[in-house]
């Protein structure tokens, strides 16, 4: 206790250091004053009483020091002291001392605003009531993980798990409103798609507003502990079948279409013509469980008002419902209700073996938004957490260099400083302090400019999205680990670009600097491989992140260049947003989908127009598929492969308005499409994997089973015990456009039968500018009807791994930029200070008679050495990182000679021009002025 009361004390010293140097002061004046009272007694004179008076007590300022070493934290004070001078040394510099710093900060900032962005998404708990006890179910079944579980799945796991005090689900869906909506606007292409190269669906202008609608049980919101800023939250009674129906707003919606009028609440909203009672608001920004704020919340039982789904469809196993989420008991652990959970799953799969055949369910932390993370995307966060680092990495090596210089003009300082005793340990501690300071105050101006930068980029991302896809919310606002994150790496490079310039000046000669004479420290300085090591270093970090950034640019481009088999550029894709919603009988869905192919083929510009039940970009649809009267060995389909073949109904005319040629046999008769007669058209992929060295037409195929599930409202799997192949497609990539489709079928659309949600229309030109008038004919045919509208050209570039490739080259190269301009500047202060240095030598060399172009190759020949090392380093570390790259990002080739050697030939342009403008200015020295030089 003794000495936690003395360390105690000792620390108080340091709140209470004016008062006590006041009391030591007049303490140590009163015993000066009784010594020298004492000798005047004796007889001595003032002067001789007052020296024997000091003498006597060891001197004033040696025994201050004493006492306050005794009383206070020698360390703490020492390093108090330190900061004191250094402010002062900043202060004094503040030139050097803003460069620094901004030049710092841009380093700090990219790296504070990418972990803020991964804080945001990974470690952040979500904002609902005690997160660290909910859990999020998934299913795994044989073909990977499914996270949606049927309804009676769910009721199953709700009632009868014993870990969970609540299990709640939460389901995706969209509805339309008709009538309290305006219809859509023009909607401008955003700056960021365009910028990013990607364009994305729009609503078709005069098309009714879809608004995003998510579905939860009852008990979702209770679990959760949400509050709403108006109105209630709905409740367990609201999810009945017979309860009135209800929904609740989200903040974002309440604000964006109904100007934060609070009297909605109470108000009725009609959504696919059922009136809807909104019963409260939620706070903004609000996410719950979910990845995106929707418009509105509603019960589950009100996807059956909407026509989203039947009450059969709610009780068949093999229909999903939706994404379950629980919260645990005190006391449950994750792996107590893993346990729990495979004894249901297992109960499950004896009582329904058909429908919960090798099923098993995993449950894991629902604490952050980003439950479990992919190594796929830890991949891309390590490389992008490597970019940023490289950046920094080149602004520390920048400040390095003006220590250097700036430790040059500071020689007589440090040497006086040693000369009166202070040791190196001491003076290099006091140097680094300096530094640590600059990176402190480069990560106060860093912090809120990366939380500035990456709001702003989150505004343009929400602005690029459709409305009806929900808003991103996204918490940045710093919490503590960024902030301790954005202390540790302003720490981190304060030492990093400290260190060796520090250690550097603290071995001054002492001699020659009090001398005044400049040569021997400089010279030692300007002999070092320091500057020629960082300036190898800055343009080999900087060349790796432009050619990796060129790589993922000329990927992308390579990736948006693939045939996928079809016409792309003349072709527009309509989606209408399931008229089925609507309530409209089968026969008024049948004569929409003719109104709409007789109005829009009629327009000028437009060639043909055909239906398919889905995109033939990204449409993923699978159906069972085996050959007729062939024994399974004799199939000739590998265990490796797939067990079924992707599907799609379509009109007789696909092929031809999407330019898809027939290689053998013919396409459907518009007879057999009426007649839903059981023929196909397969891929050449089917054929060969079915029937290698033959051939297929007139072979038969079993497409299907009898329990065909439902897909989407309006179309169910396919099911033909024995459909006759009449024709052979090309092979196309739809499913994937990184490869061909393993196995694709084309079935017959029925017209007067099947309605589909889905047109193509072939264009004379680009299908861009017909938009605007598909959109006006829509409007005729139906005005509650929401269309959305793409070139087919923009679906490809919407594929997941252009997108990739695309936005992580373009963010590489904002990187490469900042570091490539730091470089620069880096190459040119270090050249620019060897200019200088060597003043005295450039004046000499050309008072003996050196011409100007001597002395500009002799500096020239001096930076560019070092500029090709980097150069070399930064290739070689290149395409190690290429091949990292390649492996997971699509079209990307790790040797490309063109990003190679035009990024490095660039980079070396830059690097030399930033050394030939300090040479050239070497070229005006006046030897008379460079002789009289110090």
């Amino acid at each position: 206790m003794s000495k936690l009361r003395g360390w105690l004390l000792r620390l108080g010293e340091l709140f209470q250091r004016d008062r006590r140097e006041g009391e030591l002061a007049a303490e140590m004046e009163s015993n000066l004053a009784l010594h020298i009272e004492e000798n005047l007694s004796a007889g001595m004179s003032a002067g001789e009483a007052r020296r024997k008076a000091l003498i006597k007590l060891g001197g004033v300022e040696q025994t201050k020091e004493m006492v306050r070493e005794r009383r206070g934290l020698p360390l703490v004070d020492a390093l108090v002291q330190d900061l004191r001078f250094a402010a002062r040394m900043l202060r004094k510099n503040t030139g050097f001392t803003c460069v620094a710093v901004v030049t710092l900060a841009l380093g700090i900032a990219v790296n504070t605003a990418l972990f803020t962005a991964f804080d945001a998404l990974v470690l952040r708990p979500r904002a609902v009531e005690d997160p660290d006890r909910l859990a999020v179910l998934s299913r795994i079944t044989p073909g990977g993980r499914d996270s949606r579980f049927s309804y009676p799945d769910y009721l199953y796991y709700r009632d009868h798990s014993r870990s969970f005090s609540d299990l709640s689900l939460f389901a995706f869906g969209m509805a339309v409103t008709s009538s309290d909506l305006p219809a859509a606007s023009p909607e401008a292409t955003p700056r960021i798609a365009g910028a990013a190269g990607f364009q994305l669906p729009q609503l078709l202008q005069g098309s009714a507003q879809p608004i995003m609608c998510f579905f939860v049980s009852g008990n979702y919101f209770p679990m959760l502990g949400a509050t709403p800023l108006l109105g209630r939250i709905l409740l367990p009674e609201d999810d009945q079948a017979n309860a009135p129906p209800v929904v609740l707003m989200s903040g974002n919606s309440w604000q964006r279409q109904f100007h934060s009028d609070p009297k909605v609440v109470g108000s009725v909203l009609h959504l696919n013509g059922v009136a809807f009672t909104v019963v409260g608001v939620t706070s903004l920004d609000y996410l719950a469980t979910a990845s995106s704020v929707p418009d509105l919340w509603a019960p589950l039982t009100a996807k059956i008002a909407l026509g989203a789904t039947t009450s059969q469809e709610f009780e068949n196993r093999l229909v999903v419902a939706g994404f379950p989420s629980g919260r645990l008991k005190q006391g449950v652990s994750l792996s107590d209700a893993q346990a729990e959970l495979n004894v249901l799953a297992a109960q499950l799969r004896t009582q329904y073996p058909e429908a919960e055949r090798n099923m098993s369910v995993n449950v894991v932390s629902g604490r952050n938004n980003l439950s479990e993370l992919d190594p796929e995307a830890w991949a891309v966060v390590a490389a992008a957490m490597t970019g940023v680092a490289l950046l920094l990495l080149i602004a520390c090596a920048n400040v390095a260099s003006l220590l250097l210089a700036r430790a040059v003009a500071r020689r007589k300082e440090i040497a006086v400083r040693l000369a009166l005793g202070a040791g190196r340990w001491r003076l290099l501690r006091q140097l680094l302090t300096e530094s640590i300071l600059l990176g402190l105050l480069a990560g106060a101006l860093g912090l809120p400019l990366a939380t500035w930068t990456l709001h702003l980029l989150i505004v343009e991302i929400a602005a690029a999205l459709p409305s009806f896809w929900g808003t991103i919310a996204l918490e940045i606002t710093p919490d503590i680990r960024i902030f301790a994150y954005t202390l540790f790496v302003s720490c981190a490079a304060g030492i990093a670009f400290g260190l060796t310039p520090a250690f550097e000046a603290s071995k001054a000669d002492v001699n020659s600097a009090l001398k005044e004479d400049g040569t021997a420290f400089g010279q030692r300085l300007n002999r070092s491989r320091l500057r020629g090591i960082l300036i190898a270093g800055q343009i080999a970090a900087c060349l790796v992140l432009l050619i990796n950034s060129a790589l993922l640019l000329r990927g992308s481009q390579r990736a948006l260049k693939i045939d996928p088999g079809y016409e792309t550029r003349r072709v527009a894709y309509l989606e209408m947003y399931d008229p089925a919603n609507l309530h409209y009988s089968q026969p008024r869905l049948l004569q929409l989908n003719r109104d709409l192919i007789f109005r829009i083929a009629n327009l000028p510009g437009v060639q043909s127009v055909t239906q398919a039940s889905r995109s033939p970009i990204g449409g993923i649809r699978w159906v069972s598929v085996a050959p007729v009267g062939v024994a399974p060995s004799t199939r000739g389909v590998q265990g490796s492969e797939p067990p079924g073949a992707g599907y799609s109904y379509v009109t007789p005319n696909y092929f031809e308005t999407l330019g898809i040629p027939i290689v053998r046999g013919r396409t459907f008769t518009s007879q057999e499409a009426d007649g839903q007669a059981p023929v196909v058209v397969i891929s050449e992929a089917t054929a060969r994997r079915f029937w290698p060295g033959e051939d297929p037409i007139g072979k038969r195929l079993k497409i299907g089973s009898e329990r065909a599930s439902m897909s989407f409202p309006g179309e169910k799997d396919p099911f033909a015990a024995s459909s006759e192949v009449i024709g052979i497609a090309r092979d196309v990539r739809s499913m994937d456009l990184r490869k061909i489709d393993e196995s694709y079928l084309y079935l017959p659309l029925s017209q007067t039968h099947q309605w589909t949600s889905t047109l193509l229309t072939r264009t004379e030109g680009d299908p861009a500018t017909l938009l605007a008038a598909m959109g006006r004919e829509v409007r005729r045919v139906d005005a509650n009807l929401p269309v959305i509208g793409a070139p087919l050209y923009t679906m490809v570039s919407m594929d997941p791994y252009f997108v990739v490739s695309r936005i992580g080259g373009l963010l590489a190269s904002i990187v490469g930029v900042l570091g490539l301009l730091l470089a620069s500047m880096g190459v040119y202060g270090m050249v620019s200070y060897s200019v200088a240095q060597r003043t005295r030598e450039i004046g000499i060399r050309m008072a003996l008679g050196a011409q100007r172009i001597q002395v500009l190759r002799l500096v020239v020949d001096e930076g560019y050495r070092p500029i090709l090392s980097g150069i070399a380093m930064g290739v070689f570390a290149s395409a190690c990182v290429s091949r990292a790259l390649s492996a997971t990002l699509f079209g990307l080739s790790p040797l490309d000679p063109v990003a190679f050697a035009g990024v490095s030939l660039l980079l070396f342009a830059i690097a030399l021009l930033a050394t030939w403008l300090p040479a050239r200015r070497a070229t005006d020295v006046d030897p008379m002025v460079a002789l009289r030089y110090e």
